[in-house]
């Protein structure tokens, strides 16, 4: 039973896709992945490519929103 060759593993493995975190498990636990930071939910108000719609957006929000 041990002339059988050892087998190798069937499970394909791909590159990481454009703009992903190739090894995310190599990082700190201490920092914030980009989707939770207040930029990826549009929280940053002086964005450069503000419009004036963006401004009346904010301007005109209900007095319930804070």
């Amino acid at each position: 039973m041990s002339d059988a060759p050892a087998r190798k593993p069937r499970r394909v493995t791909r590159p990481a896709a454009e703009g992903v975190d190739p090894a995310p498990s190599e990082h700190a636990l201490g920092s914030s992945a980009a989707e939770d930071r207040p930029e990826s939910w549009g929280d940053v108000r002086e964005s450069p490519g503000a419009s004036e719609n963006d401004e009346q957006l904010r301007r005109d929000r209900p007095p319930h929103w804070g």
